[in-house]
């Protein structure tokens, strides 16, 4: 399997489908927000499969459709549904959506994602705005470019206006933390001794997702901001088994909370 080193064509199939005015935020859903879709006004969509050196997505719960629509005023390029490297993709592969995202004029990404909680404050139906991560897997979209891109990422992930988007959603009985996320390569999860150790290094929460994203937006020169759903406890934290229909579960429960969580981000993101 690959995915286009080269988003041009995409692009232009894109501009084709959906027209010139393209919206200048992007927000890519990860498991646990394909709600959020069925919420767009005067929608429109492609699916990835149609555009150039592109495929379906593969992983359930991720769609693999490019929307264009509003949501609460604000004009979003949606894309439902990621790549991820358990997939057999390379880490410069799996960031071919931010990649098409900033060809098409994109100037902001909002990366969402499912993840599970390592922060004892932290419950299943929260959510967690990105500060920082811990790239576990040791990959870098942007190994093997030349001349090679030596990025600073001391500030990756836009979070400044956390107070205000934590204050907001409080006043709806929504909790948003603030955290780190953890990166870990999947699909497997993660063994509780491997949670602990996460623990120990500073992470709040775990992914499978979106660190490779975050790194080649910043590299492009795109404004970053990740939020996640915490949709179970990390291993080790609770008794039951980790499955991924139950991401799936903790994402249908937390549908009616999410417009309000990226319309207030997208808000107070200024």
């Amino acid at each position: 399997m690959t995915l286009a080193n080269d988003v041009t064509a995409a692009a232009a199939t894109v501009r084709s489908v959906l027209g010139n005015h393209i919206p200048q935020v992007a927000v890519v859903l990860g498991s646990g927000f394909s709600s959020l879709p069925d919420l767009l006004i005067d929608a429109n969509h492609v699916n990835y499969a149609e555009l150039p050196g592109f495929v379906a997505a593969a992983v359930v719960g991720h769609q693999g459709r490019l929307w264009h629509g509003t949501l609460s005023a604000t004009p979003l390029l949606l894309f439902e549904g990621r790549y991820h490297l358990y997939e057999g993709y390379s880490p410069f592969e799996v960031t071919a959506l931010v990649r098409l995202a900033h060809a098409l004029g994109c100037r902001r990404v909002l990366l969402t994602n499912a993840v599970g909680g390592i922060a004892d404050s932290m419950s299943s139906g929260d959510f967690m705005l990105v500060n920082d991560h811990l790239n576990l897997v040791g990959e870098s979209p942007l190994r093997g470019q030349t001349p090679p891109q030596f990025i600073d990422l001391t500030r990756l992930y836009a979070h400044d206006f956390y107070p205000q988007a934590q204050q907001r959603l409080a006043s709806k009985q929504i909790e948003l933390h603030r955290g780190v996320l953890a990166w870990m390569s999947g699909p497997n999860y993660e063994t509780p001794a491997e949670i602990r150790m996460l623990a120990a290094l500073g992470a709040d929460a775990v992914s499978m997702s979106t660190v490779p994203e975050a790194i080649m937006a910043h590299a492009l020169g795109l404004d970053v901001a990740a939020l996640s759903l915490i949709s179970n406890a990390a291993a080790g934290k609770s008794a039951a088994p980790l499955l991924h229909e139950d991401v799936l579960a903790e994402g249908r429960s937390a549908a009616e909370k999410i417009p309000a969580v990226i319309d207030t981000i997208l808000d107070c993101w200024t």
